[in-house]
């Protein structure tokens, strides 16, 4: 019995990771469903093609993902419908709208809202700007910790041996103004710390300046963060400085309301 339920573990860790495959693949193409071939989902998987096309089945009969008709798998209905659900349910995204949108219309610049995951940052809410030309990255996308505004100050207030295992991790370069050296990264962030607030300066996204403050639960443990992002040539670094400190200002009425105390201190 023991082994049935690890052998059955197994396979839904391996569907999942096809699942996994597929997302990422949406990730790369900025939100746009190209699909992928069975082949190449099998060999990012790294499985053989009669496997991965067990799973694909496994997965389709739920509604997880579909085949289109040149034989393209991509993420199915059921996705959004778990995705609505778990946005009804999700009090840091409902608590923390109302403040994008007046943080968005003040600045006339996109607004993201991210959570920790893992050694990244998911997207799990955004308020566009009204200007035409601005940042896209989709909801439900993920990035790095150590190269945006979002991430970098959620690591500038996170546990040591967290930011430790990032910062002596794998650095690659997102553009040419990313940080690598880890000294240099310690110290950003000690800045970070030390302000509340952290920039992004063209270093996840060419021609993008992104200003974030970290969001607390009532804990005290960082989990999310805000931040503000635009057009280089919009968002100068005179203007990210005069914009952070609404940031932080709504960064921390919003950790009030998830039941953060601000006379914690942080360590």
């Amino acid at each position: 019995m023991k082994n049935r339920a690890a052998n059955g573990s197994k396979t839904v860790d391996k569907c999942f990771q096809v699942l996994q495959v597929i997302s990422d693949n949406l990730a790369k193409e900025n939100g746009r469903d190209l699909g992928m071939r069975l082949v190449d989902i099998a060999t990012a998987a790294d499985f053989d093609q009669a496997t991965t096309y067990r799973y694909l089945q496994s997965l389709e009969s739920f509604g997880l993902v579909w085949r289109d008709y040149d034989g393209r798998y991509r993420l199915g209905l059921k996705i959004v419908e778990l995705y609505n659900v778990f946005m009804k349910n999700n009090t840091l995204r409902s608590v923390a709208y109302e403040y994008m949108v007046a943080l968005s219309q003040e600045t006339s610049e996109t607004v993201y809202l991210g959570v920790l995951n893992g050694d990244e940052v998911s997207y799990i809410e955004k308020v566009d700007g009204p200007l035409p030309i601005r940042p896209h990255t989709p909801i439900g996308g993920r990035n790095k910790l150590y190269c945006t505004g979002l991430g970098k100050a959620m690591l500038s207030v996170a546990d040591l041996d967290f930011v430790e295992s990032i910062v002596n991790g794998t650095l690659e370069p997102a553009t040419e103004h990313t940080i690598l050296d880890p000294q240099q990264l310690l110290q950003e962030l000690a800045e970070c710390r030390k302000r509340g607030y952290a920039i992004d300066n063209m270093e996840s996204q060419m021609d993008v300046r992104c200003v974030g403050a970290p969001i607390f639960n009532s804990l005290g443990q960082v989990f999310a963060a805000i931040s503000v992002s635009g057009p280089a040539f919009r968002v100068t670094e005179e203007r990210l400085e005069e914009m952070s400190h609404r940031v932080v200002e709504v960064a921390g009425k919003i950790s009030q309301l998830m039941g953060y105390d601000c006379s914690m201190l942080r360590a």
